[in-house]
Formats: C-alpha cells, structure tokens, sequence
C-alpha cells in the first residue's frame, strides 16, 4: 500500500492504493533475499489521527514503523513542499510479486481519481490563522441540506484578527462567525462560533484549509474545511462533515459563505494633502492601481492576477516638509499599520513619490525616519499619473527620421481600421508624383507641440515645388505629452494613447546626442525601469524599442525643433509660434513697401556717416 500525503500541523491529507501490492501473477519469480526496511516515520507524522472514512468515524495510531490497518513502512521519501510519500505492506514476508514494490512502481499505478481521506490530530497544535483567513467581513449563507434561500443579516459576521506580538498567542490562531436567525428559516440559528486553524493547502487555484471547533466534543461536528479560490475569494465553501474531499468547487460545496469586507477601525485625519492632488490617478508601480484622493485620504484599488480585487486606505495623520505620515487601512485587514509617504511637488500630469516601512507605532520620527525608505544604492521615485491627462508642450519637438531596434518595433496600421478617404495612391506612380523615397518619421509638428505622430513608412518624395506628395497619408501612432522631468541625469517623458491596447501611458528615456540628433526608448510598460536607458530596446531593461533619430525638415513642413531636457519640470513651457497671414495683398504691399524705405533709410545713414 503507498500512502501519498500533504502534512500540515494538525492534520493529513493522503490518498491510499489497497490493490496495488496485494496483485500477483502465477508466473512470478520470488525474491530470496531477506528485505530489510531502512523506513523510520518522521514524528511529526506519529500520533493518533481521526478521520472519516466510507461514513465511519475512524482512529489510526501512527508509531515510527507502521500504520494501523495499512501495515510496516517499507519505503517513504520526503520533497522540499513538505510531503511525504509512504509505502507500506500488510505482509513484508510476503514476495510473491513479478516485480519488486518500490515506490516508483506502485506509485504509477496510484488511481489519479483515488479519494482523498483526511486525518485530523486527536492532540492538536492550532496555527496562526492569517494564512488561512484574515479580515473582517459581513456574511451571508446557504446550506444546500437544509434550505434553498440565502440566510442574510446586517449582523452576520466573520471576524479574523491576530493582534501583533500579543502574548496570548492562542488569540491568532482561531476566528470567529456570528450567526443570526433569518426570518422564515428554521434551521437558521442565534449564536457564535470559535475555530482554531488547524492547517491550509493548495491544488491548483483551490485554497483548502482545515478548522477544529472549540466549543464542541464531538469529533463528527468538531472538524470541519474550508475551500477558497484564488480567482474570487469573497466566496467560502464549507464541508458540514469532517471531510475535505467533498468540497469539489465552492459552488458545489455543502454550504457557501458570500462575503463582504469591512473596515474593523476607523481613524481621524489630522492634516492635510497637497490641493493640486486632488483627482483620479493610477498608480503604476502597483499593478495600474487606481487611485482616489481628497484633501486628507488616499483610496488605492488594484486587481491583483490571483485574487480579487484589492483596496488600501491611506489617512493623512501628520506631515513636516515633504513627508507624510499615513495611517494605513486595509478592507480586508485588521490592524492599523502606519506609513511615510514622501512626495515630490505635482509638475504636469505627475505626482512622484515613495513609500517607507509600514510599521505598527504611531510615532512620525519614527515612521518617518529618513533610514525607513530603501536605502539601495540606485533607486528612483514611482509615480502616479492622471487618470484622466491634460496634454502639455512636449520636451521633444522637430521633424525627425528614425531607425528602430528592439523587441515590438512600430508598424504600419491605420488608426480605427479604416480611412475616412480613399487613401493616395503615391507608390504605384511614375513620374514627377511618384515616392522615389520611404523613411520612418517621428513628429511633433502641431502649432501647440502637444501631441507626437509616428509613421513607420512615410513618403519623404516632394514635387518640384518642394512640397510633399504624399498628403494623405495618416500617422501609424499618436501619442499626447503628459509629463516630463530629469532624474538620475536622465530625461524621462511620459505619453498617453487613448488606442493603445496594452496600457495607456509609456515612459520614454530620451537624450540629446548632437545639434539635431535624439536618442529615445519606449518602456514595456507605464512604469520607468531603473535600467532603461536611451539604447534599451529589450524587457530585461524594461524597454520594447529604442530610436536613433536624425533632424529631417523640409521647407513646408513648418516644424521647428526643440529640446528640454526636464531639469525644472514646474516652469511652464508653451509653444509660442505666431502664423502670420500674408493673405491681403494690399496690407502686404504696404508692409513690403515700409521695410524697403527702412532699409534704404539705413543704408543712406551710413553712407553720409
């Protein structure tokens, strides 16, 4: 027989093969030698188990060398998890097999569809409850055996709390449910509920853990599990026998908790945030968190991959320069834990800033002590970018031709699928019309200089006026400047596109490298990786393209080049270009003609001189 277990503290978890070591041929060759089992138990795994088994209340005693009604240990090992695999035989004399009975031979022909039986100690250790269940949360219920509605209460409660360095440590290692009487159910019930946690497992998304009630004797209503999943754990599945294995899906389960968290304290703001923070923003160095702030709360909301959803509340308690004591709120949490935040003044679309050490003392020179933010050798500030962007005059400006490397380059697409004209045919002429020469470009040509265009195969041809011949044709890419600064001596730039279907925003590292050549990368994503850099164009430097751009304006294109490298990102910058129309002849006349007496004027002055 091979047992094959998951062991927690109190409890085990195995699956068994009867019929594996019991099968033999007639034509069999008997092995002479005389075993010898090298197989000791580990202790932990030693005791005296309860478990329910075909509806029987069921005890095993577990010693160093064997397992009642499953025989001597022949063979076992352990992996890194913490599991064990045993192999046990009813009758070691026995040798009557075709093949020897290790464990890799029996355990390949282990039922992958072999029930699970549960062991519960008799003796029990209780553990800290925080991995198995933690918060406080309202509740309502169904129990599928008994009724077919949903019993709900406002006063229904789960409360799971462990209090930080208590003393009494046995008050983290149990929790609590309120029960209710819901009118017209009569199985419902007034009462309270103590668990103490006895274990908790995983298979796949499926979170298992285990639960001994306190109050109660009997052991066929004193064990009990519990099944969460990953995906969407505001729901609880419970078995009302002591048996995990008939909790398959929390749907399915016995009985089905639907939970809703609450918050256990509530805390009094005692300063106050910056004006211009007030808004929506996303936080991009925690999963494009969304954030909500007024003039004394921080609200963050993040989807993590394996859970649900997720929301921190921050309250502003005390602040001195630039540092910010938060109290911290978890809504699924229980204890107030407190956090320096240091921000850098709002410029742009922007707020940058980071975070010190959560800790539990409400003490701001402690909290906000300089030595509680990371003290790693390199490191820069994250950022919080507007939810909803105001454009602003890009640090980059200028008509450009580019080469790209790196891993997704720009393409050729037409923004929203389809031309709102039938595009101009320039590729397929001949003669003085036809585009004799193709460049990739990068602009940032509008009269405000807010908003960058690229094109990944531009017509570059002019007419013999000079003029484009190609003046159909729409940009690939547009992208709106939402911020830039200089940190670390690099110059960081932050663009928005409302059609980009992997984030909305990217960081861009961009660099003057001569009198009219930019060097820029684009970020995987909207965060800026402390190794990107102007060159990176790979995701192990947090980057997906760079380009080496080259000034490239023609006499038409009326797009002046400008730089700003980002060291005072709080100065206004604003495109001041002036289109003069020169399209009334006889003001023109006029002004031509008052320049020609100036100039003649002057040149009189000097010949008299």
């Amino acid at each position: 027989m091979v047992v094959h277990g998951i062991l927690g503290v109190a409890l085990l978890v195995f699956t068994t093969n009867q019929d594996v070591t019991a099968q033999s041929i007639n034509n069999y060759i008997p092995y002479y030698e005389k075993p010898t089992y090298n197989c000791t138990i580990p202790r932990v795994v030693q005791g005296e188990w309860y478990s329910r088994e075909k509806n029987l209340d069921t005890v095993t005693i577990i010693d160093a060398s064997q397992m009642q009604r499953r025989g001597i240990c022949v063979e076992h090992e352990t992996d890194y998890t913490g599991k064990y695999t045993f192999l046990f035989s009813e009758n070691p004399k026995d040798r009557s097999f075709s093949e020897e009975p290790t464990l890799e031979n029996v355990c390949s022909r282990l039922n992958p569809l072999s029930q699970i039986i549960t062991l519960f100690a008799e003796n029990y250790t209780p553990i800290n409850c925080r991995s198995s269940l933690e918060g406080v949360f309202h509740f309502a219920y169904q129990n599928r055996f008994s009724f077919t509605g949903e019993c709900r209460h406002p006063e229904q409660q789960i409360h799971s709390c462990q209090d930080v360095g208590s003393q009494f440590l046995i008050a983290n290692q149990k929790f609590n449910l309120t029960y209710r009487k819901c009118e017209g159910m009569s199985w419902t019930f007034d009462g309270v509920v103590e668990y103490s946690c006895l274990g908790d497992w995983f298979v796949g998304k499926d979170h298992f853990f285990a639960v001994a009630n306190t109050k109660e004797s009997r052991k066929d209503e004193k064990f009990r599990c519990f099944l969460k999943n990953r995906e969407d754990d505001y729901y609880l599945g419970a078995s009302i026998t002591p048996e995990c294995n008939v909790l398959k899906t929390i749907e399915k389960s016995p009985e089905r908790y639907r939970l809703k968290p609450v918050r256990s304290q509530t805390v009094e703001p005692g300063c106050l945030l910056p004006e211009n923070f007030t808004g929506e923003w996303i936080n991009t160095a925690n999963i494009d968190a969304d954030v909500w702030i007024n003039s004394t709360h921080i609200v963050e909301t993040w989807h993590p991959d394996v859970s649900r959803w997720r929301k921190a509340i921050y309250i502003c308690m005390e602040q001195r320069d630039s540092r910010f004591m938060m109290a911290r709120l978890t809504i699924d949490g229980c204890q107030v834990d407190y956090q320096c935040f240091d921000f850098v003044p709002r410029h742009h679309n922007v707020i940058r800033f980071r975070k010190g050490v959560a800790m539990i003392m409400n003490d701001f020179h402690t909290v906000c002590s300089w030595v509680q933010f990371k003290n790693d050798v390199r490191w820069k500030y994250d950022l919080m970018l507007r939810k909803d962007p105001v454009p602003i005059r890009c640090p980059v400006a200028g008509a450009f031709n580019f080469t790209q490397q790196g891993d997704f380059q720009f393409q050729t697409r037409i923004l929203g699928g389809i031309t709102k004209d039938p595009r101009h045919d320039v590729w397929g002429r001949t003669g003085q019309f036809s585009c004799k020469q193709n460049i990739s470009r990068l602009a940032v040509c509008d009269t405000d200089q807010k908003e960058i265009t690229i094109d990944e195969t531009y017509c570059w041809s002019t007419d013999h006026l000079g003029r484009p011949i190609d003046i159909y044709s729409e940009a690939d890419y547009r992208m709106q400047c939402i911020g830039y600064w200089k940190e670390n001596l690099k110059s960081y730039l932050i663009t928005y596109d409302q059609l980009d279907a992997f984030t909305k925003y990217r960081c861009w590292v961009y660099q003057r490298a001569d009198l009219n050549k930019m060097l820029m990368s684009m970020s995987v994503g909207p965060y800026c990786d402390l190794a990107q850099d102007v060159d990176s164009g790979n995701w192990t430097e947090g980057a997906v393209v760079s380009l080496v751009m080259d000034e490239n304006e023609r006499e038409f294109d009326r797009c002046p080049m400008y730089f700003n490298d980002g060291e005072d990102p709080w100065k206004v910058e604003e495109n001041h270009i002036r289109v003069f129309n020169f399209n009334d002849e006889s003001s023109g006349a006029n002004l031509t003609g008052s320049i020609i007496l100036i100039v003649a004027l002057a040149l009189g002055a000097s010949q008299i001189k």
